[in-house]
């Protein structure tokens, strides 16, 4: 096939290999999938018959994906995080680059006896993390949007700062050690001053004038109503943002990404946004990983694996030290210092440009960086192993070491309720779990009765707001028992979890319930299925079902524009004979409820009776319409199916899937028998039920309900 196909041709390659290798490093060698796309990389040239592959096109591709996956990182990352990690991520960054830079020479001039120019340039590039890698393995874990993990975040965003003041500084630098030309400092002063200002005047722009434009544009594209130009606007927003920091400002890709989905999170769009561009993200991230592999010379495993070894020991040893004593000197917590040191405990795209830079300026060889790439490889590979360790690390030094101990017990920014706190607050209080837009009616409430309420909210949500408006705001993970101890569990009265993963929901639950077994807890799920979980007879736990709440909504708003009594009639006129307003007849009997009020009580019992099966986890078989008796339930014989635990086995999701179809039909069934109740013609809406004989079933079918 001609060269006009080498796009498609390096699409079918890269993703063709990515996913067999993937699924197998992750399902059979319980590895992350990245490190399979790395290995189909490195697999190009040992299959035949494979499409042709155009490296270039594919590296173009790969940087795509670092653009849209920084683009989302910094859709979760506000503008305030970045200000409350700057005490750690920027004296911290800027430390360990200089130190690992400087242990990384040592290492080359005195183990190997390179060069000055040479031992310097490996410093430089054992002493950049990868990007990319990290905000993988931050989302793997779920730990984007904690403290810690925007800890790490704000640590990488200055090291792509300072990697670029590296570029501008390596020119010079190998001028001097070549010896080829006198070196002005006042010339290297202004390419330092120029590049500076390059990046503040970048910088300035997103945060004040694309802090308003940006979600603005969003703003009116939303209000057009077309998913696709939603989706063009959010993702144009990232790669042309990204390229002009490139090219007008001579920042990185990544750093003008992740500022184009910062000044973003501002826009009440940032939700959608994400969702619509983590396809893509995905994809070509995926592509980043298998161009990796390719610039891989395997024949160094061969010929230098002691070299090799020794790079990685440097920098899963001496890089993560440096950045755990760091984090710890800085005075933050110890679970911090070790996530930011299993963060940095690897090398990616940054070493690469410069070992690339280093080359063209000779201060490098193909050598190095065939031993960069062949480290940055394996320590990619091992990176995983780092953050298993951290519990068992965690473990071991607050077991031996004082120091430990009391890094131990410090508390990040936003972590626990300020001292201040009276302790009237604390008693009765509701504790609410996320601060998005679902709760936002829940809290509007709250706030006008003045009830106390924590909130425990994500470190990307805009907790200074929920300050302002009086409540008590808790940053962190609330499936922690820290956590939710800080929140004073054990005194609540009230705890709502308003996301909607059920995983999650479950370990909130199970730990709140084992700190107070008398609390009451109101659970969202999306799913019936998603409810299952929490197969217990409770009395203290309500569980809200997005499905249901949808389906019986819907149904009930199409009965009651059934009822209205003629055109042009307004809500309050339908709502008639609301039994909260029930009068006599004059005879001293109760006016009977309306048909539309029957309607509303039937379905509220239909969903409570649907929560309660959820909960029980006993699916009742379907109710059958025999069309005399529309509520006829199933003879007293018929034995409720069992929810199956999903975890089991495919056969088990499968029963559960149709007991959960079992319920929906009896919905729609019953649906239908209201409305044929309620069709004009087969009962005058005058007519009293009470009227109408009633038939023994029937008369045993009200009383069930």
């Amino acid at each position: 096939m001609n060269d006009s196909y080498s796009l498609i041709t390096s699409l079918v390659t890269g993703f063709g290999l990515a996913l067999p290798f993937g699924y197998c490093f992750e399902r059979f060698l319980r590895t992350p999938a990245l490190v399979g796309y790395i290995c189909a990389g490195l697999a190009v040239g040992f299959i035949p018959g494979l499409p042709e592959l155009d490296v270039d096109m594919l590296e173009q591709l790969a940087e795509i994906g670092v653009m849209l996956l920084m683009f989302g990182v910094g859709l979760h990352f506000s503008v305030q995080n970045l200000f409350s990690v700057k005490g750690v991520a920027v004296p911290g960054a800027a430390l360990q680059m200089l130190l690992a830079t400087t242990l990384g020479g040592l290492f080359a001039a005195f183990v190997w006896h390179w060069s000055v120019g040479q031992a310097v340039m490996f410093g430089l590039t054992i002493s950049c993390a990868s990007t990319v890698v990290v905000t993988k393995a931050l989302e793997i874990r779920r730990l984007t949007t904690s403290m810690n993990g925007q800890v790490a975040i704000g640590w990488l965003v200055v090291q792509d700062l300072v990697s670029v003041l590296f570029l501008v500084l390596l020119p010079p630098f190998a001028q001097m050690i070549h010896g080829t030309a006198d070196v002005s400092v006042s010339a290297v002063a202004l390419d330092v001053v120029k590049t500076l200002a390059g990046v503040a005047l970048f910088v300035f722009l997103m945060l004040v004038v694309g802090r308003k434009l940006i979600p603005w544009v969003l703003k009116e594209v939303a209000g057009t109503g077309s998913r696709e130009l939603f989706t063009l606007t959010v993702l144009g927003s990232a790669i042309v943002i990204a390229y002009g920091a490139g090219a007008i400002f001579h920042v990185s890709f990544a750093l003008g990404a992740f500022f184009a989905g910062m000044v973003m999170q501002e826009s009440r769009y940032a939700h959608r946004a994400a969702k619509n561009s983590l396809p893509l993200q995905d994809a070509f991230s995926v592509l980043f990983f298998v161009s990796v592999g390719l610039m891989l010379d395997w024949h160094i495993f061969i010929e230098r694996p002691l070299d090799v070894a020794a790079v990685v020991l440097v920098i899963m040893g001496a890089t993560t030290s440096v950045s755990f004593a760091l984090v710890v000197l800085l005075k933050w917590p110890l679970k911090t210092a070790l996530t930011v040191a299993a963060c940095l405990g690897q090398i990616g795209e940054f070493s690469y440009i410069l070992a690339q830079q280093g080359i063209a300026l000779g201060l490098a060889d193909a050598g190095m960086m065939s031993l960069i790439v062949a480290a940055s490889i394996v320590t990619i590979a091992l990176n995983p192993i780092l953050f298993a360790l951290i519990p068992r690390v965690n473990h071991a030094l607050v077991a031996r070491f004082p120091w430990a101990r009391r890094a131990a017990v410090r508390q990040t920014p936003g972590e626990a309720l300020p001292q201040e706190t009276p302790i009237e607050f604390l008693r009765g209080q509701m504790i609410v779990i996320g601060a998005g837009d679902e709760t936002h009616e829940l809290l509007k409430s709250l706030r006008a009765i003045e009830h106390p309420t924590i909130i425990i909210a994500d470190a990307g949500e805009n907790t200074d707001a929920l300050i302002e408006a009086g409540f008590r705001v808790i940053v962190g993970d609330a499936a922690d028992p820290m956590v939710l101890v800080q929140a004073h569990v054990t005194r609540a009265s009230v705890l709502v979890y308003s996301r909607t993963d059920a995983l999650r929901a479950k370990r909130v639950y199970d730990a709140a319930r084992e700190l107070n077994p008398l609390l009451r807890i109101i659970i969202r799920v999306p799913t019936p299925e998603d409810g299952a979980v929490f197969g217990t007879e409770d009395p203290n736990l309500d569980i809200i079902c997005d499905a249901f709440v949808t389906e019986l909504a819907l149904s009930a708003e199409a009965m009651r524009s059934l009822l209205k009594p003629k055109a042009g009639a307004t809500r309050a006129d339908a709502r008639a004979g609301d039994p909260d307003d029930e009068e006599d007849d004059g005879d001293g009997a109760p006016k009977k409820p309306s048909a539309e009020e029957q309607l509303r009580r039937h379905w509220e019992a239909e969903y409570e009776q649907g929560v309660r099966d959820i909960r029980s986890g006993a699916f009742p078989k379907r109710e059958k319409f025999d069309g005399k008796n529309p509520f006829k339930p199933e003879p007293a014989s018929a034995e409720p199916v069992e929810a199956p635990d999903l975890k089991e086995s495919e056969t088990a999701g499968r029963a559960a899937g149709e007991t959960v179809k079992a319920l929906k039909r009896r919905i729609r069934a019953k649906t239908l028998v209201a409305w044929r109740r309620l069709k004009p013609g087969s009962k005058k809406r005058g007519d009293s039920d009470a009227a109408r004989p009633k038939n023994e079933d029937e008369s045993k079918s009200e009383n069930d309900e």
